[in-house]
C-alpha cells in the first residue's frame, strides 16, 4: 500500500454547478498509437494530455513517430508500419496498454526490443498475451519472471491463429488488433469464454477502421479477423473521459443540485457512459448538450433510496466510483461483474471494501468463482468520519474514497493524491471549483498545490 503523504479532505453540504471533464485516456492512447503507425501526418484535437498518455507518446517516439503537441491538437508523423526503437529499453512506467501494445508491436523490429515498467505493472498478470503472441510466430523472453515484464522481444509475428480468455484484460486484445494489420498474413483472434470489458476493444476496432485498416468481426465478438494492411492518416477528435467523470457525477448524485460538466458529448463507445444509466436509475435526470459538449446533472432528490443491482462487467473502471456513490443509497445497492478489476493497478473490489468499512459503511464483498466480483452496501445518509483511507497505491481508489469522504461528518484523511496524475491532471482544480476543500496533512495551506 501507499506511504505517500495524506491529504485531509473535508466535509461539505453542497457542491458547486460547473466544472470540466478531461478528454478520453483510452481514445487519445489509440489514436497515439494508429497515427504513429501510419503514413503520412494525422491530427488529434482535444487530447487529454497527463502521465499514461505521455508514456505512449514517449514509447511511439522512441520508434520513429514525430509528435508535436500544438495547443488543442497534436500532430503526428507516422512511421508507415516501420518499427525501429531508437533506445534498447521502451519503459511503459505503470500502464498496462503502452506496455501491452508495445510487447506487441516490437514483434516488428529488425532487433531485439527490451520493454520493461514500474514495480507495480511487473507484478500484473501478461503472460495470456505472450502465448498468443508466441503463437502467431513471436519469440518473447521474459527477464525476471515468467509471464511477467520485463521482456525481451525477438521478433518473428507472421499472422495466423491464437486464441485468448476473454475475462483477463481487453488490453491483450487491443495490443494483438494493433500489430496485426503489420503481419504478413490475416491475425484470427478468437476470444473464449466471458467477454469483459467488450467496450474497450470496440473502440479499438473504431480506430483501425478510421485509420484503413480492414477487418471482420462474428456477432459476439469471439472471432476478430484483422487483415494486412497500411495504416492511413486521419483526424480523430477525442470526447470528454466518462471515468473521470464518474468522480464529478458521482458527486452530483450524492448532493442536490445542479451540475453542468463541459467537454462531454453523448456520442461515445465508452462502456463506462453507464455513470449516466446508473444517476437515471437513481431518480437523477440526465441532460445532454452536442450542440456545446455539455451534460446536466440535475439531482431534485432529498435523499438516495431503493434497491438496486448494476452489471459492472463492460464499465469495471467505474466499480471504485459506484461504491463510492452505494455509500449513500438507503436500501440495498448491489454491484456484480467486476471480477476483472482484480487484475488492475490494484484488487479494486477488495481495495474500496476494506477503505469504506473503515468509514463505517455496510459493505459486504461478492464472489464469482472464489474470487471479488462485486459488493453490496446498505448505505447511510451520512458517516461519522474521522478515518484514515489508503488509495492502494491507485489513482482510481484515491478519487473514489476522496468522493466518497465528502459527505462524512469530520475529515476523512486519504493516502496516494499524487497519483491523479495518471488519467485526470486536474482533479483538484475541478473540485474546487466546486467548493470542496482540502489540504495536505502535513501542512497548513488551504489548497493542495497542483
Amino acid at each position: 500500500m501507499s506511504t505517500q503523504k495524506r491529504l485531509k479532505v473535508f466535509p461539505t453540504a453542497s457542491i458547486g454547478n460547473i466544472a470540466t471533464i478531461p478528454s478520453s485516456k483510452p481514445e487519445t492512447q489509440r489514436a497515439i498509437i494508429a497515427a504513429s503507425l501510419a503514413s503520412g501526418t494525422s491530427y488529434i484535437y482535444n487530447d487529454l494530455r497527463c502521465l499514461e498518455t505521455e508514456t505512449m507518446k514517449k514509447a511511439c517516439r522512441s520508434i520513429g513517430a514525430v509528435i508535436e503537441e500544438q495547443p488543442g491538437r497534436l500532430v503526428v508523423t507516422g512511421t508507415g508500419g516501420l518499427i525501429k526503437p531508437e533506445k534498447k529499453v521502451i519503459d511503459a512506467l505503470g500502464s498496462g496498454l503502452v506496455f501491452r501494445v508495445f510487447a506487441a508491436l516490437t514483434c516488428f523490429t529488425t532487433t531485439p526490443a527490451v520493454i520493461t515498467g514500474d514495480d507495480v505493472l511487473r507484478g500484473r498478470v501478461m503472460e495470456p498475451l505472450f502465448v498468443a503472441l508466441e503463437g502467431l510466430g513471436a519469440h518473447i523472453s521474459c527477464i525476471n519472471h515468467s509471464g511477467k515484464a520485463p521482456i525481451v522481444n525477438w521478433g518473428g509475428y507472421q499472422g495466423g491463429e491464437c486464441t485468448i480468455e476473454g475475462n483477463i484484460s481487453s488490453q491483450f486484445i487491443t495490443a494483438i488488433l494493433f500489430c496485426a494489420p503489420l503481419a504478413k498474413q490475416p491475425t484470427v483472434v478468437n476470444i473464449r469464454g466471458e467477454i469483459l470489458s467488450l467496450s474497450y476493444i470496440k473502440q479499438t476496432l473504431e480506430t483501425l477502421g478510421t485509420a484503413g485498416i480492414a477487418f471482420e468481426v462474428n456477432a459476439d465478438y469471439s472471432r476478430i479477423t484483422v487483415y494486412p494492411g497500411q495504416y492511413q492518416s486521419a483526424n480523430y477528435t477525442i470526447v470528454g473521459d466518462y471515468t473521470s467523470s464518474s468522480y464529478l457525477i458521482a458527486a452530483g448524485i450524492i448532493f442536490p443540485g445542479t451540475l453542468t460538466l463541459k467537454n462531454m458529448n453523448s456520442k461515445s463507445l465508452q462502456g463506462e457512459r453507464a455513470i449516466l444509466k446508473v444517476a437515471e436509475a437513481l431518480g437523477v435526470k440526465v441532460e445532454f448538450n452536442d450542440a456545446t459538449n455539455e451534460v446536466r446533472i440535475i439531482n431534485n432528490l432529498a435523499e438516495l433510496k431503493g434497491e438496486y443491482h448494476f452489471d459492472a462487467s463492460d464499465y469495471p473502471n467505474i466499480v471504485p466510483t459506484l461504491a463510492a456513490i452505494g455509500a449513500y443509497v438507503q436500501g440495498e445497492f448491489k454491484v456484480t461483474g467486476g471480477s476483472i478489476t482484480r487484475l488492475h493497478k490494484s484488487p479494486r473490489i477488495e481495495a474500496m471494501v476494506t477503505e469504506l468499512v473503515k468509514m463505517g459503511v455496510a459493505i459486504e464483498p461478492l464472489f464469482k468463482n472464489g474470487v471479488y466480483d462485486g459488493f453490496v452496501i446498505r448505505g447511510e445518509p451520512s458517516y461519522a468520519g474521522d478515518a484514515v483511507l489508503s488509495a492502494w497505491g491507485d489513482h482510481r481508489i484515491f478519487m473514489s474514497l476522496f468522493v466518497a469522504s465528502l459527505r462524512c461528518q469530520q475529515i476523512n484523511e486519504l493516502d496516494g493524491y499524487q497519483d491523479v496524475h495518471c488519467s485526470f491532471p486536474d482533479f483538484f482544480q475541478e473540485f474546487e471549483r466546486l467548493g470542496v476543500s482540502f489540504e495536505e496533512s502535513s501542512t497548513a495551506a488551504k489548497h493542495v498545490e497542483v
